[in-house]
């Protein structure tokens, strides 16, 4: 066996998605190998009775094609406080296809509201006349602990004209190997239990441009491209987005992959550096010295995760590289996926890297999302490959997300509006007020005094707000000043050059960080 045979194909542990179990080569399988096709179910986190109809169980197969299954029923169990619900789905069909998904709906009415569902999925199946059954998932070695999700009648504390979003989610059309994602159908159901109002799809562009038939091998044609593209139109609404684009592997300053969000755009960008589809073809097609001229009104592109710290395999094999300013400035990026996960000191260590980059004199706006593939209350990973999978909530979809304020629900215009904020459910928005003019998050003021005027709110789900914080930027001194808990309506010295913004967190978890709103005492003030 070939050293190249043992570490091709992303072996490494660097997947994001539901845990590909057939992958093996060619003389070794892994542990978790099993002659049946992946079966996964799973819940929103969230459930916003007001606005959905009944609770979505969503069930997904992959791989039928290669194990066929007659899926016979599903049984439901929910469980909390108040009181238990147990449900029977008769379902009694073959499934042979390469993906299917389908939904179960719930009623759920008579639960009582603010308070946490324990449910277990109970999935009974033949392969070649032999009766089985998974709970929750058939992943070999996970731990079948029940998913939760939080049943309210209040939507988010969000004020009309609010959108709330998903930055980074890879649909069914990233399929490899060794991950996949779930159908843009079942991401909008989600997203609607969660109270989102839009997502941008980034499948990857080394899975984009595949064969149907054959991940390994490319097609000029990009017929996966193009059905990724009809999902996205046929499930675009006016009253909740799905904006197609891609997660484009492209090369920085250093000659590294990095990762770019194309958001919109028309065109197709090649990027296959870091696919480890053909052994040391790691370089890069493409640069980010090209996007400079790519901008236009209706796209956006993005900086993915560019914070994260690449390990010293993908360093080494994908010629994984990060991002610095100037791979920024070279790309013209303002706008940076930062969060990427729901992990709190992970959050907190990309906040303070943009912090930094603010206090350099940059002025980029924080983004925030999960890089989910497909998954909606628990990520299961490879967590050692060829040997061992593991399940965590550190990237399911929407578990942190990215709001706007604008005139209607256009998430690419919304955010370059930049009146922008992160969080993973309260809500924080403040101006500032100085000569008469009301400045709000993403314009910029000349002033030495200016007035704080903000509003905050939370919900059972997430707590009372427990610390407010007030952020003074200095960028001449490159220091950053907190003020806990400041009154509203209250006036305060401005840095000379620099900015401000605020912060909060909550009794249960609850976090929220806005974008800054400028300050240069060079720059005759104007309302934006």
């Amino acid at each position: 066996m070939q050293l190249s045979d043992l570490i091709n194909c992303n072996s490494f542990p660097l997947l994001l998605g539901y845990a590909e179990i057939h992958y093996h080569l060619k003389y070794l399988f892994p542990r978790y190998y099993r002659k049946e096709p992946e079966i996964i179910a799973d819940v929103p986190t969230r459930f916003i009775r007001l606005q959905n109809k009944k609770l979505p169980i969503l069930i997904i197969i992959k791989d039928a094609h290669k194990f066929p299954i007659y899926l016979e029923s599903i049984s439901v169990e929910i469980i909390s406080v108040s009181n238990n619900l147990k449900i029977d789905f008769r379902i009694e069909e073959f499934v042979e296809e390469t993906y299917f998904s389908r939904f179960f709906n719930l009623d759920v009415s008579k639960f009582v509201i603010d308070q946490n569902l324990f449910i277990d999925i109970i999935v009974n199946y033949s392969v070649n006349g032999l009766m089985k059954s998974c709970k929750n998932d058939n992943y070999p070695g996970l731990s079948f602990q029940p998913f939760r999700c939080f049943l309210t009648d209040k939507p988010l504390p969000f004020p009309q004209n609010w959108y709330l979003g998903e930055t980074h989610f890879h649909s069914n059309r990233t399929a490899d190997q060794v991950e996949f994602g779930a159908d843009i159908p079942a991401a909008k159901i989600m997203a609607k239990a969660l109270g989102l109002n839009w997502f941008f799809v980034t499948d990857h562009s080394y899975d984009l441009d595949d064969r149907e038939d054959d991940c390994t091998q490319n097609d000029p044609n990009l017929p996966i491209w193009h059905k990724m593209l009809q999902d996205c139109r046929e499930n675009d609404e006016t009253d909740f987005r799905i904006i197609p684009g891609e997660e484009v592997s492209i090369g920085n300053s250093e000659g590294k992959n990095v990762h770019l969000l194309a958001i919109n755009h028309t065109a197709f960008i090649t990027g296959s550096g870091d696919s480890a589809e053909i052994w040391f073809q790691n370089l890069p097609q493409h640069r980010l010295t090209e996007i400079a001229s790519e901008h236009r009104p209706e796209n956006l592109f993005i900086a993915a995760h560019p914070f994260e710290k690449v390990p010293f395999l993908q360093k080494l094999t994908l010629r994984r590289g990060n991002w610095s300013n100037t791979d920024f400035s070279d790309a013209g990026i303002t706008f940076i996926q930062a969060v990427n996960s729901a992990d709190p000191d992970e959050i907190a260590r990309s906040v303070n890297k943009w912090i930094k980059l603010l206090l350099e004199g940059n002025h980029y706006t924080l983004l925030a999302g999960n890089d989910a593939h497909g998954n909606f209350n628990v990520m299961r990973q490879i967590k050692t490959p060829f040997r061992k999978l593991f399940a965590s909530d550190r990237q399911t979809f929407g578990k942190v997300f990215t709001a706007f304020q604008y005139d209607k629900n256009d998430p690419v215009a919304g955010l370059k509006n930049r009146k922008v904020i992160i969080g993973n459910g309260p809500f924080l928005n403040f101006e500032l007020i100085a000569d008469e003019h009301s400045f709000p998050i993403g314009s910029t003021l000349g002033a030495a005094q200016a007035i704080l005027q903000y509003e905050c709110a939370s919900t059972p789900e997430f707590g009372e707000i427990e610390d407010l914080v007030l952020c003074l930027g200095d960028q001449i001194n490159h220091s950053e000043k907190r003020y806990l808990d400041p009154e509203n309506l209250s006036e305060i010295a401005l840095p000379k050059t620099g900015y401000v913004r605020m912060q909060a967190s909550t009794t249960k978890g609850g976090f929220v960080y806005t974008n800054p709103i400028w300050i240069d005492n060079n720059f005759q003030s104007k309302q934006e």
